[in-house]
């Protein structure tokens, strides 16, 4: 049989013209492009999959071997990991015996220690946990003194500036108070005094800010109210003066010199700084011009 000229050996099966079998020739590429495609997404999902399970097992050979048996060797591989400042690995090496061992010899020094690895890293928050622990858990512990110190010093270096929310300044204070209070004979005592004048002249300072405040925006009985409170509460602080200054001349607000004038008189200027000298100077001359005012 003679073949149709302009057909192809390949249509003689579909018996089809040139347009039939460039039609069929592209969706046959098309298809071979789409194979390839599905090869090299699943080539890739592959070499992931491989990938994850070499880094697993890379953790899994580096992760540290600790023996149950050993508790004391294992706090001491836990003091080799702190001496070289390798805070994850004692950190894991000390919750490994808090957790295996939790009654034995070692228990209240790895929990100590564990504390001291979120201390070093100044993730204070976490370090306060920490040393609760032994404080709560392990009360005979011949720890406590310093973990108790450790906990007040945390909140010290928690509190912010003065002219932030000074919750934390309020609880660093009690809990320097009460570390000087129960251990008076303790070492860190001295220090603990020291951060206490700070973090009372911090408060004290928040306090007679905002007296001022008020008193810029002529609020008289709102800065007298904050103004009192360092003079009822921070009167060991460098703020005494300023606070007598500053309700002084919120009762020149109001008018009443006589007061203003009682509690100007309990001011030595000689123990004066010199902004405080011209605070001093400045409220004098607001109660002179107060007292030139024609009464009724």
């Amino acid at each position: 049989m003679q073949e149709k000229i302009g057909m192809r050996p390949f249509s003689r099966i579909h018996t089809s013209t040139d347009a039939d079998y460039k039609s069929w020739l592209l969706s046959e590429m098309k298809l071979s492009q789409k194979g390839i495609l599905i090869m090299q997404k699943w080539v890739r999902f592959g070499g992931i999959w491989l990938l994850m399970i070499m880094l697993w097992q890379g953790c899994a050979a580096s992760k540290p071997q600790h023996d149950v048996k050993n508790i004391a060797g294992e706090y001491q591989k836990g003091l080799d990991f702190m001496a070289k400042k390798n805070w994850i690995k004692s950190e894991e090496t000390f919750t490994f015996i808090v957790y295996n061992d939790p009654a034995g010899e070692y228990a209240d020094d790895a929990q100590y220690s564990l504390a001291e690895t979120w201390y070093f890293r100044e993730e204070y928050l976490i370090a306060i946990d920490e040393y609760d622990r032994l404080i709560q858990r392990m009360p005979n512990s011949p720890l406590i003194p310093q973990a108790s110190w450790r906990k007040a010093e945390c909140y010290y270096l928690l509190s912010p500036d003065y002219r932030l929310d000074q919750t934390l300044s309020e609880r660093a204070l009690k809990e320097l108070q009460n570390f000087v209070d129960i251990f008076p004979q303790d070492e860190n005592r001295i220090q603990a005094a020291k951060y206490i004048v700070e973090i009372r002249s911090k408060l004290a300072h928040k306090l007679y800010g905002s007296g001022v405040l008020y008193l810029k925006l002529r609020e008289w009985d709102s800065a007298k109210l904050y103004f009192d409170v360092v003079l009822e509460n921070y009167y060991d602080t460098e703020y005494l003066e300023n606070a007598l200054m500053g309700k002084a001349e919120a009762l020149v607000g109001e008018n009443k010199a006589d007061e203003a004038e009682s509690l100007l008189a309990q001011i030595n200027p000689g123990e004066l700084d010199n902004d405080q000298k011209k605070q001093l100077a400045r409220v004098n001359a607001e109660l002179t011009k107060l007292r030139k005012q024609p009464t009724d």
